[in-house]
């Protein structure tokens, strides 16, 4: 009677540990499908959006966008506009330029916006500028690509060049392996 105890707890046991391996070794593979699209879904969505930025009192900015999707749950939180933006930056003289592009994100923590597809900007001064691909470091002002862009200036010259680097206003312009065409007057 005391084996058949001995064998009977013995059985209890191992099956107790089995029944533990066995749920806490299920992979996330077979939980609901349900709990990995929340894992990877964004907070909070949005759609035709007009948001205004202002910078003491001053608007400064206005974002046009048909569609948000706030990831600011993720440690490397940021924004997407999977639908494309338009951005009117206005000056302290009130001048509007406008930047255009297919998709961006927005980056929260760096305050880098990365902008791709068919990205044009035309400035207050009649700059027009046309890239695939552009990032634009909110925090010192600054816009930056490695990929090829075009340039039409207000003078009549254009430029073609394998990337750039500028301040917000264009009034540096540092731009790598040229080619254009420029009207000199003799």
């Amino acid at each position: 009677m005391q084996n058949y105890k001995q064998h009977h707890i013995l059985l209890n046991i191992v099956t107790a540990i089995a029944v533990t391996m066995f749920f806490s070794c299920q992979s996330e593979e077979s939980k609901p499908s349900g709990m990995l699209v929340q894992k990877e879904a964004p907070i909070a969505e949005a759609f035709e959006v007009n948001l205004k930025y202002t910078d003491s009192g001053r608007l400064t900015a206005v974002l046009k966008t048909p569609k948000i999707l706030d990831y600011s749950n993720k440690s490397f939180a940021y924004h997407e506009f999977p639908e494309g933006i338009i951005l009117d930056i206005i000056d302290k003289e009130g001048k509007v330029s406008v930047v255009t592009s297919d998709y961006a994100i927005s980056y929260q923590q760096t305050g880098i916006i990365d902008m791709r597809g068919n990205v044009d900007i035309k400035t207050a001064d009649s700059t027009h500028l046309q890239a695939e691909q552009l990032y634009w470091d909110q925090k010192i002002n600054w816009i930056f690509t490695d990929y090829p862009y075009k340039s039409f200036l207000p003078d009549g010259n254009i430029n073609e060049a394998d990337g750039f680097d500028a301040n917000q206003d264009f009034t540096i312009l540092n731009s790598r392996i040229n080619d254009g065409v420029m009207f000199i007057e003799e």
